[in-house]
């Protein structure tokens, strides 16, 4: 068990990023945007699951692990990681008394069959199985598109709708341009719906938190509609998750001017969210 407020612990079984960056800095980069984080961040905060996707054809520095390393910081205070062992994992946390699934995090580092440190078959499947036991979990895959992911979780891997649907954020990313130093861009961000439709009760809903636009290399934003359904599945009045959410995006903004701040200098921003929003109930 790991506390996730310290990014460097992800050093233990080659979860360590070779340039680790804020979200901030990703951020000012251009990789996303303010609006976009503000959402997975209130997400993440109210126990979303997390798959950060690249492209299938494996480059090196698209950025999945970098992805990873800067959204952790913004998982609530108290919340544990238990850090997967490939192919060796046993789960044996599960079974430990002291540990509360609800607020706890399994990291896995990859699902793929490239290494025996990333998951696969059946120790993929049952990791992945997880939120149905009560935790979350938070990994990266090789998938080009959001269907891809699903077909991958869904086809490859076996997994029952139900599983997927409790999958929560799904990111893809990937590079841009043929001039160096490569830009990463988010193309696609969604989140799964944890319920089915009614009228089709085998659908998988995305929600479109994000859509990269290349045509100006910009990024169009959630509707009404999919901010007032989140805030339903935060458990949060609309009114209040709004403002939650311009609170974030306010405060993304700001620290993401000329280069970000950085992955230290995050956590005193994201504390001082916290502590305004605890004056503000109070």
């Amino acid at each position: 068990m790991f506390d996730p407020r310290d990014p460097y612990e992800r050093y233990w079984w080659h979860y360590e990023s070779r340039r680790p960056l804020s979200i901030a800095q990703i951020i000012a980069l251009g990789s996303t945007d303010a609006e976009t984080v503000a959402l997975i961040w209130l997400m993440l905060e109210h126990g979303a699951s997390l798959t950060v996707a690249g492209p299938t054809d494996p480059q090196p520095g698209v950025g999945k692990t970098t992805t990873l390393n800067a959204l952790l910081q913004f998982l609530p205070e108290g919340t544990a990681l238990a850090y997967m062992s490939g192919m060796y994992e046993d789960f044996s946390f599960t079974r430990l008394p002291e540990v509360d699934p609800t607020r706890t995090y399994a990291l896995c580092n990859e699902v793929s069959d490239h290494l025996p440190i990333y998951m696969w078959g059946r120790v993929a499947r049952r990791y992945l199985r997880l939120p149905s036991l009560g935790f979350h979990i938070a990994t990266s895959v090789h998938a080009d598109t959001i269907d891809d992911v699903i077909r991958m979780y869904r086809r490859d891997l076996r997994l029952e709708v139900e599983d997927v649907r409790r999958l929560g954020l799904v990111i893809n990313m990937g590079l841009v341009g043929r001039i160096y130093p490569p830009r990463r861009r988010w193309f696609t961000t969604h989140y799964l719906h944890p319920a089915a439709p009614s009228e089709r009760p085998d659908e998988i809903v995305k929600l479109p938190l994000s859509v990269w636009n290349p045509e100006n290399d910009s990024f169009e934003h959630a509707d009404a509609c999919v901010i007032d359904e989140l805030a339903t599945i935060a458990g949060l009045p609309s009114q209040e998750f709004r403002a939650a959410f311009k609170r974030r995006v306010a405060c993304l903004q700001e620290i993401s001017q000329g280069r970000g701040i950085d992955m230290h200098e995050m956590f005193n921003a994201i504390e001082k969210v916290r502590k305004q929003e605890r004056q503000l109930r109070s």
